[in-house]
């Protein structure tokens, strides 16, 4: 078996050697048969008219030998795909406007497979990612504290169990502060996990006072100093001793949001105490390592059995919980970054699938034209004897080589697309920054051949099929010109309808922008700015710190030009946190929350529809006091004020409460989103030392204002922390980033597949003049004006682009809403937008049509009856 290998590929990579040495040996053969019948005492004429009796044909001989090699399909392929490069040098501009499109459309979806590979796909960057697993129960439940220890210590298929929980945290060094994402872990984070390290190493115990910065961090706050390691930095209060810098590449399991810290879950008093004491604080991501011959099957089974048998010790007469899932991890672990992923992934994979298709279309007529023009040629191959799947393989081939050549190109512009994309993508939401890896590996380049691979065959089909019905006994001297093709132009009319709905996605999207930013936040952006800060206070009396807060106030308003001020536990349209609400007989409601000081809405301008303000007086009430929005009130209270009103608050542990007014509406997580139940509880009535922001309403321009805010926060001494002061207007337009980048990725499609198509239109009525020049020719020789070949040729190009519109139009009626429903708060578009991307489409193909037209109406009547 390996020797008969040996031979074929022998014959394939060292063929004029393998021919000369079987003409040698088959003249050996003939000889030695001639001697034997010369022997036989026949002369030597007929001798070897004899052996060539007996013989028969060298060449036959030859093909018979070729044959049992089984090399014949292979050398023919080989044959068809030089025969191809030599007919693309013979045309080399139809060569390079082929690879162009083909290119264009193979690099746009290879680059953007590269997003959907890094949420979907890519191992994590660790050690023996395959055996790295997310364990979780039902459709993402995270694990208390408890619960996650008995797993660790009762699986045996896991060779560790670590567990993590992501926050929002500070980072502190020398005095600088920054917001940062923060792991809080256990001690076996980077054995489990697989995490390599840069420098350094990983702290040994859940106690110990150590932290691991990430790569960016060493970067950008220690220029990749050797120092680093030892040195002492602030977080949440405590201080660390950095030990260890992450790898590149890795940014944590709460992708895209980037970790630039890990610390152990120890260090940290008052989460550690929480997860000690309340076993309902399921915030836990928990990840395992499978041991050597186990399997995620298995892992998942043995899990779901250990946590049955806790239920059933703890609460025997409960039903049994959901299973626990054990997968190996692919692309992002964070469910919501996946959640908002994927079908942000899957459009731009519709729409360049789309532009793909009217690459591929533009191909196949230019191949369909070259095959009409070289009619003659293949009429002669048939009649020579070559069959219908002969002459198919032939024409597939040469579309292979277009491919092949398009591939090239198209990795080339996928390496710059990806690169585009990576340095577009929105560096952060809200103040957190992102981390998402969009470089393309083995995958993206499989995914790259396998769209060659689809193209070639696309391409190459219809100019195939045509071929393989070209007749054996057709007239040779068949012209082009007497068999004008009476086809339709179906293929260029589906480009002109793909390429105008990608239009018409992209002006959604684009008036969706425009819409979402010239709207109302409902709360007034002019004239203020924020603070993010830490504020701790040397006292742990509650009264204490509220004179501390009131001094920052104090010394806030003093500032020439501010207005007015107020504290706030989370600016708008940062996340904010989660609660519960429930009325006296209703059923518990789900709220976003934050904690507001007094004077919080008069800053920010939004309005109060009934009730007022928080008062400090109402700080030693029994019930908490607590301001609903409209959203809220028209859920819990449709048919009156809910002023007044007594409920309980909280999910957990519900406290009484009373409501003292209701706000407007106003942007929350988002400008332009739906409005949902929101829910104000008084910052004063418990103040930490946590984060804190504060808003500010200045008289004129705030920017200039930064400097004297950070100048008399930073004077109040006691430890302060400034993270950032900036003007509100920012995070707001900060907040359509993924937006605007979206919405140019689509835009860019869309004016990519527009001039595809009308490059296909070009090439459709060039190609049809030229065909027909010597038509033209004689009907202007009979009396026909230019003026009326160039409107005929013009009209011809124009009614291919109207049906193309028509029906274009009527795709788009489903489409009206697909921006509304990607991005919230976004109305549906009306038929201005229609009758706009339609007027372009027809400006572009008068443009389109216009050259082929003029040349058409400058034929000369005398040289066009000469035409061939």
């Amino acid at each position: 078996m390996l020797s008969d290998w040996r031979v074929r590929l022998r014959s394939l990579f060292r063929r004029a050697t393998v021919e000369r040495e079987l003409d040698a040996e088959l003249r050996s053969h003939f000889d030695q048969l001639a001697d034997s019948y010369i022997q036989q005492g026949l002369s030597r004429a007929d001798a070897v008219r004899r052996a060539s009796l007996t013989f028969g044909g060298f060449d036959q001989v030859k093909e018979a030998h070729r044959d049992a090699r089984g090399t014949a399909l292979v050398e023919s392929v080989l044959r068809d795909l030089r025969y191809a490069m030599r007919q693309g040098r013979k045309s080399p501009g139809f060569t390079l406007l082929a690879m162009l499109c083909l290119g264009l459309g193979i690099g746009v979806n290879t680059a953007i497979f590269g997003v959907l590979n890094a949420v979907m796909l890519r191992p994590m960057p660790v050690t023996d990612p395959e055996r790295l697993l997310l364990v979780m129960r039902g459709h993402g439940e995270a694990f208390s504290y408890p619960h996650y220890l008995a797993l660790r210590d009762r699986s045996r298929l896991l060779s560790g169990l670590t567990a993590t929980v992501p926050m929002e945290s500070d980072l502190d060094v020398d005095g600088d502060s920054d917001i940062a994402v923060a792991e809080v872990v256990s001690a076996n984070y980077a054995e489990v996990i697989g995490l390599r390290l840069s420098t350094g190493r990983w702290f040994t115990d859940d106690h110990e006072p150590a932290a691991v910065i990430s790569d960016s961090v060493w970067e950008r706050t220690f220029q990749r100093s050797p120092d680093v390691i030892g040195r002492t930095i602030r977080s949440e209060s405590q201080s660390y001793t950095i030990v260890g810098v992450t790898s590149p590449e890795f940014g944590g399991v709460f992708a895209p949001m980037r970790t630039d810290l890990w610390v152990p879950v120890r260090t940290r008093p008052r989460l550690a105490a929480r997860l000690d004491e309340d076993r309902a604080f399921n915030m836990l991501m928990v990840f395992g390592r499978l041991r050597p011959g186990a399997t995620a099957a298995q892992a998942s089974a043995e899990l779901t059995a250990i946590d049955a048998q806790l239920k059933s010790d703890r609460f025997s007469s409960q039903a049994p919980p959901p299973p626990i899932v054990a997968n190996v991890v692919r692309g992002q672990p964070n469910r919501s970054g996946r959640a908002l992923a994927v079908p942000l992934a899957t459009l731009l994979g519709a729409v360049v699938g789309l532009v793909l298709l009217i690459a591929c279309a533009n191909v196949g007529h230019l191949l369909l034209a070259r095959g009409a023009l070289r009619h003659r040629e293949l009429v002669l191959r048939r009649a020579l004897g070559a069959s219908r799947s002969r002459l198919v393989q032939q024409l597939l081939a040469e579309a292979a080589m277009l491919s092949l050549g398009g591939a090239v190109f198209g990795a080339v512009l996928a390496v710059w697309t990806n690169w585009l994309l990576q340095a577009t993508f929105p560096a952060s939401v809200a103040v957190f920054a992102l981390h998402v890896d969009l470089s393309l590996d083995w995958r993206a380049l499989a995914f790259a051949a396998l769209v060659a691979s689809l193209t070639a065959v696309l391409c190459g089909l219809p100019s195939a099929w045509r071929a393989s019905h070209v007749a054996a006994g057709m007239s040779i001297a068949r012209q082009v010109r007497g068999s004008r093709s009476q086809r339709r132009p179906l293929g260029l009319i589906a480009q002109v309808a793909m390429s105008l709905v990608l239009l018409f996605v992209a002006g959604n999207f684009l008036q969706g922008l425009a819409q979402l930013q010239n709207t109302d936040p409902g709360f007034d952006v002019a004239g203020r700015f924020y603070a993010h800060t830490a504020l701790p206070s040397s006292s742990s009396d509650v009264e204490r710190r509220r004179l501390f807060y009131a001094d920052v106030l104090e010394r806030v308003r003093a500032i020439p030009g501010v207005q007015a001020a107020a504290l706030t536990s989370i600016l708008p349209l940062i996340p904010a946190g989660s609660d519960c609400l429930s009325a006296l007989g209703q059923t518990m409601i789900a709220t976003t929350r934050s904690e507001i000081g007094s004077g919080y809405f008069r800053t920010l301008g939004i309005a109060l529809v009934a009730g007022e303000e928080f008062a400090p007086e109402q700080l030693a009430s029994a019930d908490a006091p607590v301001i609903v929005n409209e959203s809220l009130a028209r859920a819990v209270w449709p048919h009156r004020s809910p002023v007044g009103e007594r409920v309980s608050i909280g999910c957990d542990a519900p406290e009484p409460a009373v409501v003292v007014g209701v706000a407007r509406d106003s942007a929350i997580r988002r400008v332009g989103e739906v409005p949902k139940p929101h829910l104000y509880r008084q910052l004063m009535r418990r103040p930490g030392g946590t984060f804190t922001t504060i808003v500010v309403a200045t008289h004129g321009n705030p920017t200039g204002m930064t400097h004297s805010m950070r100048q008399a926060l930073l004077s109040m001494g006691q430890g302060i922390r400034i993270y950032e002061v900036q003007p509100l207007a920012l995070p707001v337009e900060q907040s359509h980033a993924a937006e605007r980048w979206l919405t140019s990725l689509l835009t860019a499609f869309g004016l990519l597949a527009l001039a595809l198509s009308a490059v296909g239109l070009y090439g459709l009525v060039a190609y049809r003049v030229s065909r027909r020049t010597q038509e033209l020719g004689v009907r202007m020789a009979l009396g026909a004006s230019r003026r009326d070949v160039f409107r005929e040729v013009m009209w011809h190009g124009l009614a291919i682009v109207l049906v193309g519109v028509v029906i274009g139009e009527l795709l788009t009626a489903a489409l009206t809403g697909i921006a509304a429903s990607a991005l919230e708060g976004v109305g549906r578009s009306g038929p201005a937008l229609h009758i706009a991307v339609g007027i372009i489409w027809v400006v572009v193909a008068l443009a389109a049509c216009y050259f082929p037209s003029a040349r058409a109406a400058r034929v000369d009547p005398v040289v066009a009856l000469r035409h061939d």
